[in-house]
C-alpha cells in the first residue's frame, strides 16, 4: 500500500509542478487524490500521510518538498523541512512494569500512552516522581484552525482534525503526547505542532488558564523480541508560528523489565 501511496502522490506533484515550476507550495485536495487512486483508499487522507521522511516518494525528497494538511480535505506540497530527526538518547533507565492482560493484547498508540501512565513512566519523565498524582485523559480527536509559516511561505489550516493520543494534567501543567509504536529515524513535526496550536487556542478562548504550562511529548514504544522500551522526548517551539523552530528539551529511554 505504501508504494501505491507514493505513486499517487508522485502523479499529483508532477502535474502541479509542471504547470507552475517555480512555486514553493502547491495545494491539492482529496478529490484530486480520488480521481487518481479511484477506490484504492476508503479515506483519501491515508494517501497523504507519511510518518517518516524515508517513506516519502522519491520525487518529493529530491525536490525538497513535504506534505502539510490544511483541513477540510485540503493539503499542500510545501518546499522546506517537515520532519525532525530524533536526537540520540544518553539517559537510559531500567524500568520494571507490572503484568497487564489488556496491555498484552493491545498494540494501539492510546494503549501505549495508558501504560506509560499506569507504570509511572510519564510521571517520572515529567516530574522525576513516578508517584506524582496526575489526571489522565484518554485519546481524542478535535479540530483546530491556525496560521503558520514554513520558511517565508504563509499557510492556514481550517478546522483541521487532529488526534491526541493522551493528555496528562497536574495542578498547573498539561502534558499532551503523540505516540508511535514503531521505530523511525524522524517524525512529522506537524504532529506535535498541532498539539501546541490546539492548547494555544484554548488559552486564547479562555477555556484554559493562561498560566498553565503546556508540555509536548513524543513517545516511541517498541516491543519486539528482546527489545522492549519506551523512548520519551519533550519538545518546544521557539516561535509559535514556525514548526521548524522545534527544539528538544530533554529525552529519556526506559528499558522495560517484566
Amino acid at each position: 500500500m505504501v508504494s501505491v501511496k507514493r505513486d499517487v502522490i508522485h502523479t499529483i506533484f508532477t502535474k502541479l509542478k509542471s504547470e507552475n515550476p517555480n512555486r514553493k507550495s502547491y495545494e491539492f485536495n482529496n478529490e484530486k487524490v480520488k480521481a487518481i487512486s479511484g477506490t484504492t483508499f476508503m479515506n483519501q487522507f491515508d494517501a497523504t500521510k507519511f510518518d517518516s521522511s524515508k517513506l516519502l516518494p522519491e520525487i518529493l525528497k529530491n525536490e525538497g518538498f513535504f506534505i502539510v494538511h490544511l483541513g477540510k480535505g485540503k493539503h499542500a506540497f510545501v518546499k522546506g523541512e517537515g520532519y525532525h530527526k530524533f536526537e540520540k538518547i544518553s539517559d537510559i533507565k531500567k524500568w520494571k512494569i507490572t503484568k497487564s492482560v489488556i496491555d498484552n493484547i493491545s498494540d494501539s498508540e492510546a494503549q501505549s500512552a495508558s501504560t506509560a501512565y499506569n507504570e509511572g513512566i510519564i510521571q517520572d519523565f515529567l516530574f522525576g516522581d513516578k508517584n506524582k498524582k496526575l489526571k489522565v485523559h484518554t485519546a481524542r480527536r478535535s479540530r483546530t484552525s491556525y496560521n503558520f509559516k514554513i520558511d517565508n511561505e504563509e499557510l492556514f489550516t481550517d478546522s483541521l482534525q487532529i488526534e491526541l493520543d493522551g493528555i496528562f494534567e497536574s495542578e498547573d501543567t498539561i502534558a499532551s503526547v503523540e505516540v508511535k509504536n514503531v521505530e523511525h529515524d524522524d517524525f512529522e513535526i506537524r504532529q506535535l505542532f498541532n498539539h501546541l496550536k490546539y492548547f494555544e487556542k484554548l488559552k486564547q478562548e479562555k477555556r484554559m488558564p493562561k498560566e498553565y504550562q503546556i508540555r509536548i511529548i513524543f513517545i516511541v514504544r517498541f516491543r519486539k523480541g528482546i527489545n522492549n522500551f519506551f523512548r520519551l522526548y519533550e519538545y518546544k517551539f521557539n516561535d509559535n508560528e514556525k514548526p521548524n523552530s522545534i527544539k528538544l528539551i530533554k529525552n529519556k529511554q526506559y528499558n522495560i523489565i517484566i
